[in-house]
């Protein structure tokens, strides 16, 4: 039962406090723990909608900084001059147009994207590191040297090599599972810092 309470009361947390969805805790938590985003930095939230990252986001921001969300659906009720919604597919050029209008380089990608889930582990496991790979792909475009790079990817035998990957990219890579995540849950975070462009090593 201990377990639900501690679901609950993330939910009723996030409604308490004008926070789109629970999932805000998580960024929270993953910032206190390694700083990806800074007072007056550049964000862009990959798969944002229905924005509850983007929110976190732009409080940690400020008034300096700027948060661009990226959604296949629109991303309604955030009213901040800082704010820019996109509606697009991130695996498009035209998107990838829209977003570097919006600021031509970021200091950090953030995504809590995930697949429709079918239930079966494998499965989901597999379309979630189908997306993930694009937001991979979408961040190098995007990030400064030096820049960070986290989201959310269903736990499965392919996670090694996607990191493995990444570690030829960034000079750090973690694996880190935040509180709010619901007990049970294939959900894991990956945090990659000091974006390398190009490769290479450190």
């Amino acid at each position: 039962m201990a377990v639900y309470n501690r679901k609950d009361s993330f939910y009723k947390k996030a409604k308490q406090e004008g926070y789109k969805s629970r999932a805000a805790y998580k960024l929270k938590e993953l910032n206190g723990r390694f700083g990806m985003i800074k007072k007056g930095g550049r964000v862009l939230d990959c798969g944002a909608a229905p924005g509850g990252w983007s929110q976190v986001a732009l409080e940690i921001v400020g008034p300096s900084g700027k948060v661009v969300g990226v959604d296949l659906n629109e991303i309604t009720g955030i009213n901040n001059p800082n704010f820019t919604g996109i509606a697009g597919d991130f695996t498009k050029d035209d998107t990838l147009e829209r977003v570097i209008a919006a600021s031509p380089v970021y200091d950090t990608v953030i995504s809590d994207i995930a697949p429709h889930t079918t239930g079966i582990r494998d499965a989901d496991h597999i379309n979630s590191l189908e997306l993930v790979s694009f937001v991979c792909g979408f961040a190098e475009k995007v990030l400064k040297p030096g820049g960070w790079l986290v989201f959310k990817l269903f736990e499965g035998e392919g996670r090694r090599g996607l990191t493995d990957g990444l570690k030829k990219k960034f000079r750090d890579v973690k694996i880190v599972r935040p509180e709010a995540t619901r007990s049970g849950s294939v959900e894991i975070y990956i945090a990659a810092s000091g974006y390398m462009k190009g490769g290479g090593n450190a």
